[in-house]
């Protein structure tokens, strides 16, 4: 066997800049690369062909692999601008970036650990999801879940190289076969992954993942024992067409990524770099200056981009569209080429021993966990009353129609009173709070006021977040579609009349606010706005639905809340769901149906209050943007809700 040598192709990173950059496009929302992740894929299947070549030139030449050094270079290629980003973000959140991230110190953690992917398969959010978010903040380290997975692979790969190597000589069976046989058993695993252990898993766990770097190891065996074919030449171009189709087509939060088919697609990759080892139009053409120098700093690329996407938003420069992808992606280069130029490549060209640069490097690593214990370890949560939930919970006991009063009794059209009185009962009222998230959060609020004021009123929730009222439909993001769980279909159709009938409230609360105004798509139809004539039927059937279910198991008066609009201050993924008249749409409905049942069902403007108040722009308000923090919930039930709910009751009594 004759070792052919590996030298530097300016093409690869060539590809490098193509694969960085579809991954931007794809994290900036831009419309057609809803499967950007798949440069990421491509990413893994160049950096095995490139390691492995390098390994492979160094046991010919030396008949062993230097682990130490080579950890040792890893160390200096990778951590630097890793710390620097890790440290510019415990910094930046300090000053008060990233507040409502839950839980930042254990990702800052998990990312200088370099187990970021496992941490995600704690939880339960998709990555498709971490671009659906109806608010709050995504973690700016969301991305270091990939750059996990690769130096997994390879704290092990140099010791499990030189044991394949060393078999290959044994055996006198090619290293191509050898090391043939692993990547195709990774390649097989990942849709056995996938059907066994679920989509994220197949898409976060360095399991599933690995045959992906594989792949690559396997193609640096080809081009050292027998040269890339000539016919890879020819196919090159098709490959590239066929990656980029997948950039296109693929879905963000489904599909063959969910399914473990990336694997098999890196297939593709692997003969797109088979191909460029001999001259043509195509490595020419990847080879041009611009794609090489972006290609030179891509890892600095990919590690910046995602805080400052997540930092440089629409609300904060004030422009969207086109403006804010410029601002966003020249940030990026200015940032990632000052870290390549300062610290990167001076850091890369030190030969210094191996032991004083993996020392120096566990030195750092320490320091970066160190520092962020100066971060708060909070979880961002719903607010659902705490304590107080048990001592304002409902009771049943009394006909609803034993509720009386010596006081006035306002009618809904005497509801837009910043303080409304809260009229004496004869017993406490009871109260049931349903709808989504935002239900659960501005519930909160009643049900403190509720156990401040035992005499008044009773408090219960049962809401149901992530669900709307509209049903059938499939909500509809930038980067992808998202199946609507069959629990919500359930809350309507089961929950809601028996927890009703269970505790016979005398006023039923519903809210409801993002899912039911962002695009859905419904069977035989296209994306749909609740503007668009088909979703506004649906709302009007989902809220005469819910109405329905709630006046038929006994409630003798059901108000809807007229949400404020969504105001995602801090968040970095566009979404359209702050627009007013959607939210219009569910507005106008709710009153449809107070008109045609006016004694069951009437409306109270929590919109107008918000406003009113001076919350509607409040961060403290609401700091997500959407839902009510503690104290504003509780300043909403105790100078409006509450009463108003109070006048409700007795009105429908």
């Amino acid at each position: 066997m004759t070792t052919k040598r590996f030298a530097y192709q300016p093409a690869l990173d060539g590809v490098r800049a193509l694969a960085v950059t579809v991954v931007l496009l794809f994290h900036a929302g831009v419309p057609g690369f809803g499967g950007g992740y798949v440069g990421v894929s491509v990413f893994f299947t160049l950096s095995g062909f490139l390691i492995t070549s390098l390994l492979i030139r160094e046991h010919r030449a030396e008949g062993r692999i230097d682990v130490s050094g080579f950890y040792a270079r890893r160390a200096r290629r990778l951590l630097p601008a890793s710390a620097l980003c890790l440290v510019a973000v415990v910094v930046l959140a300090d000053l008060g970036a990233w507040d409502q991230v839950a839980h930042l110190r254990r990702d800052v953690w998990a990312a200088a650990l370099q187990v970021f992917n496992w941490l995600r398969l704690t939880g339960t959010t998709s990555y498709g999801d971490l671009f659906s978010q109806t608010g709050g903040q995504v973690s700016p380290l969301e991305h270091y879940w990939s750059l996990a997975i690769e130096e997994q692979f390879y704290w092990v790969w140099p010791l499990a190289f030189a044991g394949l190597a060393g078999l290959a000589l044994r055996i006198r069976r090619s290293l191509i076969v050898v090391l043939g046989v692993p990547a195709l058993v990774a390649v097989v695993a990942a849709p056995v992954i996938a059907a066994v252990f679920g989509p994220e898993a197949a898409y976060w766990s360095t399991a599933a993942r690995v045959g992906e770097i594989l792949t690559g190891a396997v193609a640096a065996a080809v081009v050292a024992e027998r040269g890339a074919p000539r016919w890879a030449r020819r196919a090159a171009p098709a490959c590239l067409g066929l990656i980029g189709l997948a950039v296109v087509f693929f879905p963000s939060a489904s599909g063959p990524a969910y399914r473990g088919w990336l694997p098999a697609l890196s297939v593709v990759t692997v003969v797109l770099l088979l191909g460029l080892q001999h001259e043509g139009g195509l490595r020419a053409g990847l080879s041009v200056r611009p794609l090489v120098a972006l290609g030179a700093i891509s890892y600095g690329v990919y590690l910046f981009h995602w805080p400052i996407f997540t930092l440089v938003d629409e609300a904060r420069l004030g422009r969207g569209g086109i403006v804010l992808l410029a601002v966003r992606l020249g940030l990026t280069l200015l940032v990632a080429i000052a870290s390549y130029r300062l610290i990167e490549r001076p850091v890369r060209l030190d030969r210094r021993a191996p032991r004083p640069t993996l020392v120096a490097g566990g030195a750092l690593t320490v320091a970066i966990l160190a520092l962020a214990l100066t971060l708060p370890d909070n979880a961002v949560t719903i607010d659902t009353a705490g304590d107080a939930k048990e001592a304002a919970a409902i009771r049943p006991g009394g006909a609803a129609s034993e509720l009386t009063t010596s006081g006035p009794v306002l009618a809904p059209d005497q509801w837009r009173q910043a303080t409304l009185p809260a009229p004496a009962t004869d017993r406490p009222v009871r109260i049931l709070v349903l709808g989504d998230s935002t239900a659960e959060a501005t519930g909160g609020g009643l049900v403190r006021w509720a156990a401040a004021h035992p005499d008044q009123a009773q408090v219960t929730i049962e809401a149901a977040p992530g669900c709307g009222f509209v049903q059938g439909g499939t909500r509809v993001f930038p980067q992808g579609d998202q199946e609507i769980s069959a629990t919500c279909a359930a809350y309507v159709d089961e929950v809601i009349g028996a927890k009703v009938a269970e505790l016979q409230p005398d006023v039923v609360m519903v809210m409801t606010t993002a899912w039911d105004v962002i695009n859905q798509r419904f069977e035989g139809t296209g994306p749909q706005a609740p503007t668009d004539p088909e979703y506004r039927r649906r709302i009007g059937a989902g809220f005469a639905a819910a109405t329905e279910a709630v006046l038929a198991a006994g409630a003798p008066r059901v108000v809807w809340i007229a949400e404020p609009p969504v105001n995602p201050f801090w968040n970095p993924v566009p979404s359209p769901q702050e627009e007013p008249e959607r939210h219009q749409v569910l507005h106008d409905t709710m009153s449809d149906l107070a008109a045609e049942r006016p004694d069951q069902v009437a409306v109270a403007d929590l919109a107008w209050w918000i406003d009113d108040a001076g919350l509607a722009e409040d961060r403290a308000a609401r700091p997500d943007g959407v839902h009510l923090s503690a104290g504003a919930a509780e300043q909403v039930a105790t100078s409006w809700l509450g009463p108003l709910l109070v006048h409700a009751a007795l009105t429908g009594r």
